[in-house]
């Protein structure tokens, strides 16, 4: 026999009554609540929390079972049921210490109500818990003021995250030319980074413009946001994304200079133990030729044969060190 399973557990309420949204305990409700939102802990409980409340997810379950995923997935999609019932999972992006750090928002809604719960650094519930208190919701009927406040801070997020990075970027640029220090880890690491937060960016692009109302249409559908507000939601990434892409050129490009400067600073430091061993070389010549000892070497007599021997060799490597000089090799 199967045990059933425990309830899910409801972190947050938020509900909106006639004088705006109100944050609740968990459990209470207010009777006359135009639309509700829930925040449970693990995206793989937002469908469980939304049937536990009598909700249908039956063609939600079944339409991401067709794609081969499961609702705990962290594969971006937008799941859309006769404009009625909406699924979303959106990766989410936060920096800190030129660390990207990703996450996860998985949303289901309805009408009136709607279920979320966040993984990550992000903190996207809290920034809308608050946007909302303050009264700042964007218009819209049901529960999709809410929808659309997540939707901006997300982007607003993703934009924090670049402006992180490009200040990174431009620190790292004052000391990638300093040959007494070693960018090459944090550059590596900051174009990991970059990489990291173009993946958590892309979905919003791609899934922002499947939110939208149709034009089309008379009436605007329960579930469908702003087209304007997701037109500019959608710029407003592709503009995000495109100042990423511009980071990691400069980074590339610092990569370049920096291994030129590297390979200069190689020639160079290669031209001096050339020179410091050519002028080396005389007097090892000298001293091997007259260590040879044979008995026949007629400046081994010569009274002046050693000290002229010495000064002959002082002479070559004074000249030889001066023409290195010269030509920039010491």
């Amino acid at each position: 026999m199967v045990s059933p399973q425990p309830p899910v557990s409801v972190r947050r309420t938020v509900e909106r009554v006639s004088d705006g949204w109100h944050e609740t305990t968990p459990g209470s409700a207010v009777a006359r609540a135009e639309a509700r939102w829930f925040v449970v802990e693990d995206g793989a409980d937002v469908l469980d929390a939304a049937e536990e409340h009598g909700l249908d997810v039956s063609e939600i379950r079944a339409r991401l079972a067709r794609i081969g995923r499961g609702p705990s997935s962290v594969a971006p999609r937008v799941v859309r049921v006769n404009d009625h019932a909406l699924y979303v999972v959106v990766p989410t992006a936060a920096y800190d210490d030129e660390q990207v750090t990703t996450g996860r928002l998985v949303l289901f809604a309805t009408g009136t109500v709607l279920y979320s719960a966040e993984s990550g650094s992000a903190g996207v519930t809290d920034k809308v818990v608050e946007r909302l208190g303050e009264q700042r919701a964007l218009k819209g009927r049901g529960a999709l003021p809410v929808l659309a406040a997540m939707l901006v801070e997300l982007v607003a997020g993703a934009s924090d995250v670049e402006l992180a990075l490009g200040d990174a970027v431009a620190h790292l640029e004052q000391v990638a030319f300093r040959l007494d220090e070693d960018p090459l880890p944090r550059l590596y690491n900051l174009k990991r980074e970059i990489s990291e937060a173009r993946r958590a960016l892309l979905p919003l692009s791609v899934e922002l413009p499947d939110l939208g109302d149709d034009r089309t249409t008379v009436s605007t559908e329960p579930l469908r946001l702003d087209r304007q507000l997701l037109e500019r939601l959608t710029a407003h990434a592709e503009r995000i994304d495109q100042h990423l892409e511009s980071h990691d050129s400069l980074l590339s490009d610092m990569l370049t200079v920096r291994l030129s400067l590297v390979s200069v600073r190689q020639n160079e430091d290669m031209r001096k133990i050339s020179a410091w061993a050519a002028i080396a070389a005389v007097p090892t010549l000298v001293a091997g030729i007259y260590g040879m000892n044979f008995e026949h070497m007629p400046e081994l007599a010569w009274t002046w044969g050693y000290p002229g021997v010495l000064v002959g060799m002082v002479g070559i490597c004074v000249g030889l060190h001066r023409a290195f000089k010269h030509n920039g090799w010491l």
